[in-house]
């Protein structure tokens, strides 16, 4: 294996790629170039000049027509009559005057396999130049549909109106060319299948570089959150043993921990299998899948780590306790703020209902969980209140926060006694059982706001208390504490205030309704297909120019 493929990752590797790159090749070159179809354009026509009203110079034209490549072998006969009523009212009257000649003159041009059609290989162009007729009539083998027909016969118009029949029909006869042979007919339809493919190329194109970027960043992430752990990995432990396991929160915290421990050993093994990616490795199908996995690991054990040093500092009151303790104030005030929504909301829907309805003592409430915060946090500091019991009285303060919330929202709801109240408290009553509300389907955002302090940040990922976006969740014996009281789980209120919002301001869609009514048009040009006999069905058509 050559020094360079190593470089690239592997034969394997630089394999896979190939094969990706010469998809893309094929997409936006192959499948373009087939569709449109300019190659093969080799066959000389077998040309034939009936001039009945001659118009055009016999030679000149024949020496044109046989210059056109075409992709099959065609007989082109080229028919220019004046034997056409040009005041006839009939839209088939040059069609009929056409079939009549072949009947007639030219029996050839009919197939004698089936008197009915053209004969196969026939192109047949045909002009009148008194009657201003154009027309085009294919053999069963050539037939092209009526809309490149159409195309064909409009092609040629232009010189045909100022007296260049020769041109006309050359350009008739180029159009012909063009079409006859392609694997897709339709011009249109052509260059929308080499426009979806050349699209798709591209797609794929930047498929594989984004896939390739979001997995080197992936990897990235994985290898940062493994050098912090790695780092920390003896202070880790040490912390951990500081953690009371006789608490019910610290045992909380130590399952983690042991989970943790655990996970680490499979995060080693799972960094040894990624390997150091290089080159074509990176384009390579499930690397990106496979690093975004290691990433997630490493960052959740890495918060996991996080949240034994926040208890090990908060539990023992140690150095930084204070942060650890704001931070786990976070989901608490981030409901507060939540429940402060609820009280406004209920507010304002009520005094739009006309309905007589209080919620300061609601506010009352929420300014006094709010002092107790901040009392608690000076009795942290003069040791008044053990850490443990600070976090069991938030797990009572988080409860009391749901259970008041969902007493509001129905009190005010009930307050309602018009018959629509009745069917929006029916309707939050139903969501509120479905438990649509209750943790409102989405997890906590990580801040909470006030008029006076503004937006404050917190990491719900790391709260000692244990939450929607808790690492470690996963962690065996996270619930099943034998040290007391179990810690509550916290989930985020801001969902029923959602669900209060939509269920107070419910209104039955109105059941009335207009029809709707909408026109069409259609055209079509002039000259049906071949109808001068009641049995003759070839391919073919004409219009006026």
């Amino acid at each position: 294996m050559s020094d360079l493929i190593v470089r690239w990752g592997g034969l394997r590797a630089v394999a896979a790629l190939a094969v990706k790159i010469l998809i893309v090749i094929v997409l936006a070159l192959v499948v373009p170039l087939l569709a449109l179809d300019p190659f093969g354009a080799t066959h000389a026509p077998a040309v034939e000049i009936h001039d009945e009203a001659e118009v055009v110079d016999d030679e000149a034209l024949r020496s044109s027509l046989e210059g056109i490549g075409f992709r099959r072998d065609i007989r082109l006969a080229v028919f220019t009559t004046d034997d056409v009523d040009p005041y006839a009212k009939s839209d088939t009257v040059f069609n009929d005057a056409v079939l009549d000649y072949a009947l007639n003159r030219q029996p050839s041009w009919i197939s004698t396999a089936d008197p009915d059609y053209w004969a196969d290989g026939l192109v047949i162009l045909a002009v009148s130049p008194q009657g201003r007729w154009v027309g085009c009539y294919f053999g069963e083998d050539v037939k092209v549909d009526l809309r490149t027909q159409q195309q064909i016969q409009d092609a040629a118009k232009g010189s045909f109106r100022v007296g260049r029949w020769d041109v006309g029909l050359q350009t008739m006869a180029q159009r012909t060319a063009d079409s006859l042979g392609r694997p897709i007919a339709s011009t249109e339809m052509a260059v929308f299948v080499a426009f979806m493919s050349l699209a798709a190329a591209l797609v794929l194109l930047a498929w594989m570089f984004w896939s390739r970027h979001e997995a080197r960043d992936a990897y990235t992430q994985a290898r940062r959150h493994f050098t912090r752990i790695t780092t920390d990995y003896d202070a880790t432990q040490i912390r951990a043993g500081t953690i009371p396991a006789d608490d019910a929160h610290g045992a909380q915290v130590l399952a983690r921990f042991a989970w943790f421990e655990e996970r680490y050993a499979g995060l080693v093994r799972l960094f040894g299998d990624f390997g150091s990616p290089r080159g074509a490795q990176w384009f390579m199908g499930g690397q990106r899948r496979r690093a975004q996995v290691l990433a997630a690991s490493a960052k959740e054990l890495d918060k996991v780590d996080d949240v034994i040093a926040a208890a090990s500092a908060f539990l023992t009151l140690g150095p930084g306790w204070d942060k650890a303790w704001e931070n786990e104030k976070g989901p608490v005030r981030e409901d507060l703020a939540s429940y402060t929504d609820l009280c406004t909301s209920v507010a304002e829907s009520t005094r739009l209902a006309h309905v007589s309805f209080d919620v300061e003592a609601d506010r009352a409430w929420i300014r006094s969980r709010e002092d107790r915060l901040a009392a608690m946090t000076f009795e942290l500091v003069l040791r008044r209140i053990t850490p443990s019991a600070a976090l069991s009285e938030l797990d009572v303060i988080a409860a009391d926060v749901h259970h008041r919330c969902e007493s509001l929202a129905r009190r005010a709801l009930e307050a309602d006694t018009s018959s629509l109240g009745q069917e929006r408290l029916n309707r939050y009553e139903r969501a509120r059982r479905a438990d649509a509300y209750r943790s409102g389907g989405s997890d906590y955002q990580g801040w909470w706001s006030t008029s006076r302090s503004g937006r404050v940040q917190y990491n719900p990922a790391t709260t000692i208390r244990v939450n929607s976006k808790s690492a470690g969740l996963r962690a065996p014996g996270l619930f099943a504490s034998g040290t007391g009281p179990m810690p509550g789980f916290s989930s985020p209120v801001a969902g029923l205030v959602t669900g209060y919002s939509k269920a107070s301001t419910y209104t039955p869609p109105s059941s009335s309704g207009g029809d709707f009514s909408g026109s069409g048009s259609s055209s079509h040009f002039s000259g049906g297909g071949i109808s001068g006999g009641s049995s003759f069905h070839g391919s073919g058509s004409s219009s006026r120019f």
